[in-house]
This record gives structure tokens, C-alpha cells and sequence, in this order.
């Protein structure tokens, strides 16, 4: 790696340089782009013809790194208001998070109470918000059906399950507002796991993640984004007005930067954004097709996406090929040696959650980084400091509807809306964790504190 370098800053030709091998805080294996990482929606989606990377030096407007939702989402939305940009992506694109998460399209992108974000961000900001979740909800299923893809649209809405009779009774009090539709299940509704009712909140789906980052993809290169997988930005220099971005077979000069990189956003690439990512490793297990009989044991979850109540949340939805996938947290560091332990975990949990489906083997089973921050809410807007550079991560496990409902946001901010146009919980800068070296201890001693919550609930 090389050695940051700073000049005058004064100096019209003055040149900030920062360099990554895109390493953060989780086991090196965990940032390798060249390995791919086979999950069952690599497994099963169709052929695609990736576009081609980065083979020489251009120019453009805005320069996003990250190709997942964010940073396309951001893109196609800053194509339908006349501005150009590139995307470049580390690795193919849905290497990342956006081609191997659970494939649930949830609401809001945040780990706080309907209270918290009142008291913190007030009534109005939080309806905002609530709004533009529900919004960006509806929009994505509308892309998805337009985009060939209602095969792979799963449900109407997200089922959540009370994991105590505490939790059961506090979610009957849960009333929809602002475009937020609950239904009310109760326990006889539930049959088949250990029960205590639970809502289903509406807008909500279930989607191919894999196939629709490839969609988003094409979609961009449609409208004449330049989409450059396989393009790791390896150094990012300032000159000037201008950003440089080097990849390592070409580079891109660009007016404006957008960093969407989420649970991958590398230390050491600009430190602005150095420890402000916080990735936790999620754990995906998906079953062999399941029998007649054990469809049936399911019978009350239906289509339906869900989760459980806890805070070191389980989510789980019957595919419709029959598997059933579940996924939850898991070890600190995303080890090698920490994989077949966590596929068991897997295994126990869907046998304890759904007693029916007891020594089911998993067919397949794949990890990788979710991102959280410490304010607990998403991190999207513009640097206070050089309004040049963008931002869009943190979307804390819910990212498929939370990052391309911010990425359209800066999109806007980029196009000359102010930052207010984008609801509080969405905007800012994330607070930067003190001493990021020390992640693994923050990481465990969350996890053993939301444990300790579970278990008195």
C-alpha cells in the first residue's frame, strides 16, 4: 500500500492521494473479489453477459464506487435527470451484499424504535422518512415487474414473528400510518413453530437479489451509465476541482464521488470515511426442495418474506422452489475456520424456529458483511467539508429497498436539490467509531448485549 501523500492544499495543482487494497476490520477473505462466493441465487439465476471493465482512462461527471443497489440506484437516477456518471464496481457485479442477501424488500434501513427516531429527528422528518421507504418500496416492485422480473416477486408484504407473549402483546398496540399497512395475525395463525402471533407489515416482497442487481445493471447501462465491474479503485487522488479514480486498468476523472460501498467501504481509501462502516457478518443457509409434508408445516408463512422479533434477528421466507432459506447473525470476524460452525448454527436454528423441518440438510450456505453504523440509521448525503463527495451506506440488514431509496436521494442532492430534501434518519455522516482496530470487541459486545435482551424478553 501505498504511503498517503499531502501538498499545499492551497495550490490549485494540489493532489490529496489515498491508496486500499480494500481491507477493513472482517478476515481478508471476506474483501477477496476474485473468489466468487457460491450462494443458491448464483446457483440459480440465469446467464448474464456482464459488461466489460475499466480498460482506459475516461471522464465523467460523477464517479460512483460500489455497484450494488446504492450505487446504481444513484446512477439511474442521475441518468433520468441528464447527468452522467460511472459506476465501478470491485468485483462482478452482486458479488457484494446486493447479489447475496436474503432477498427480503423490507421498509426502513435503521435498528431504532418508531419513538426513538421521533425523539431524535421530530414528527415531521420522521414521517418523511417513513414515506420515502414506503415509496421506494413500491417503486422497486414496479421495476422489477417492468423489468421481467415477476417470476422472481415473491408476497405481498413482511411477516413478523413475535419470538414471546411480551413481544405479542406490545405488537398488538402497532397501528399503519403513513402508507404502512399492518395486519394482525394471531397465534392460531402460526401453526407449526413455537408461536405468539405476529403482523405483517405492508408494503413488502420477496425478490431474486441476484437477478435484480443484474437487472438495475442493465437498466443504468440502458441510459448510458458507464457500469465497469471488475474495476477496484485502488487510489483516489484530488486535483484540483477534479477526483482521479485509478483502477488497475485504467482510471476515471470525475467532478463528483459517491462512496456506496457499504459493509466493504474500505479503511485507507479516503479517510473521511475511515471506521465509519461498520460490517457484521450475516450467515445464509437454504435447504434441499423440501417435501409435500414439510411445505405444508409452513403453510401459515405462505409466500411471505419474514423475521423474528429478536434483536439478533433470524429472517427466513419459503422459496418458490420449495427451499426454505433463513439467515442470522453470526461470528465477529467472517473466518474460513468460523464458516462450518456457523452453517450448524444455521441448521440449528431453522430446527428449533421450525420443529418440522428438524435435520433438513442445507444445500447451500454462503456469508458475508451487512452495515451498520453507530447512530443506527443510514449515511447518506454530501461531505460537509468538500460537497464534491457523496455518500450512501448503512443500511443495517434492510438494503435492498433502504440503499436504492438513498442512492435516488443523492442522486437529487446531486442535481441541485438541497440536503434537506433527504428526511433526517437518511442524513449525514455516519460518527466514526473510535479506535476502528478495536471492531471485533464493539462488534461482540453488541451482539452479547442485544443476546442478553433477547433472553430477558
Amino acid at each position: 500500500m501505498a504511503n498517503a501523500s499531502w501538498h499545499d492544499p492551497l495550490s490549485h495543482r494540489a493532489r490529496r492521494c489515498y491508496s486500499t487494497a480494500m481491507k477493513g476490520p472482517l478476515d481478508p477473505l471476506n474483501y477477496d473479489t476474485s473468489r466468487a462466493v457460491e450462494s443458491w441465487w448464483r446457483a440459480s439465476a440465469p446467464p448474464w453477459r456482464e459488461p466489460a471493465p475499466l480498460a482506459c482512462d475516461l471522464a465523467t461527471e460523477v464517479a460512483i464506487i460500489g455497484g450494488g443497489y446504492a450505487g446504481l440506484a444513484c446512477a439511474i437516477r442521475l441518468a433520468e435527470l441528464g447527468i452522467g456518471s460511472a459506476v465501478l464496481e470491485a468485483g462482478e457485479i452482486g458479488w457484494g451484499a446486493s447479489g447475496r442477501n436474503g432477498g427480503i424488500v423490507g421498509l426502513r434501513p435503521d435498528k431504532l424504535s418508531d419513538n426513538a427516531l421521533v425523539r431524535r429527528y421530530g414528527e415531521d422528518e420522521f414521517a418523511r422518512y417513513a414515506r420515502a421507504c414506503v415509496e421506494g418500496n413500491h417503486r422497486l416492485r414496479a421495476f422489477c415487474l417492468e423489468a421481467g422480473l415477476g417470476d422472481a416477486v415473491q408476497g405481498d408484504g413482511e411477516f413478523y414473528l413475535a419470538h414471546s407473549a411480551r413481544t405479542a402483546i406490545r405488537m398488538e398496540r402497532i397501528t399503519g400510518e403513513h402508507g404502512v399497512g399492518i395486519e394482525h395475525l394471531p397465534p392460531e395463525n402460526t401453526q407449526g413453530i413455537r408461536r405468539h402471533g405476529g403482523i405483517v407489515i405492508r408494503p413488502g416482497f420477496g425478490i431474486h437479489p441476484l437477478r435484480l442487481v443484474r437487472a438495475l445493471a442493465d437498466h443504468a447501462a440502458g441510459l448510458g451509465v458507464r457500469v465497469l465491474p471488475r474495476s477496484e479503485v485502488t487510489l483516489w487522488e484530488r486535483d484540483g476541482p477534479r477526483h482521479r479514480l485509478v483502477t488497475p486498468r485504467g482510471a476515471v476523472s470525475a467532478r463528483r464521488v459517491v462512496l456506496a460501498t457499504n459493509g466493504f467501504t474500505p479503511d485507507g481509501l479516503n479517510r473521511r470515511f475511515d471506521g465509519r462502516a461498520v460490517p457484521v457478518i450475516s450467515n445464509i443457509g437454504v435447504t434441499r426442495v423440501l417435501s409435500g409434508e414439510e411445505k405444508a408445516s409452513l403453510a401459515w408463512l405462505g409466500d411471505r418474506p419474514g423475521a423474528d422479533s429478536r434483536n439478533l434477528l433470524s429472517y427466513f421466507r419459503l422459496l418458490p422452489e420449495g427451499r426454505l432459506l433463513l439467515g442470522m447473525r453470526g461470528d465477529i470476524r467472517g473466518t474460513a475456520a468460523g464458516a462450518a460452525h456457523m452453517r450448524r448454527a444455521v441448521a440449528r436454528r431453522i430446527a428449533r424456529q421450525f420443529p418440522d423441518l428438524a435435520g433438513v440438510e442445507l444445500s447451500h450456505f454462503w456469508r458475508g458483511p451487512i452495515c451498520a453504523t453507530a447512530s443506527l440509521t443510514p449515511s447518506v448525503g454530501l461531505l460537509r467539508d468538500d460537497p464534491s463527495i457523496g455518500h450512501a451506506f448503512g443500511w443495517h440488514g434492510s438494503g435492498i429497498n433502504g440503499a436504492q431509496t438513498g442512492g435516488r436521494l443523492l442522486a437529487e442532492v446531486l442535481a441541485g436539490e438541497p440536503q434537506s430534501h433527504i428526511p433526517a434518519p437518511f442524513r449525514g455522516l455516519a460518527p466514526r467509531l473510535p479506535l476502528p482496530s478495536l471492531h471485533p470487541l464493539y462488534v461482540g459486545a453488541m451482539q452479547g448485549m442485544l443476546a442478553v435482551k433477547d433472553a430477558l424478553s
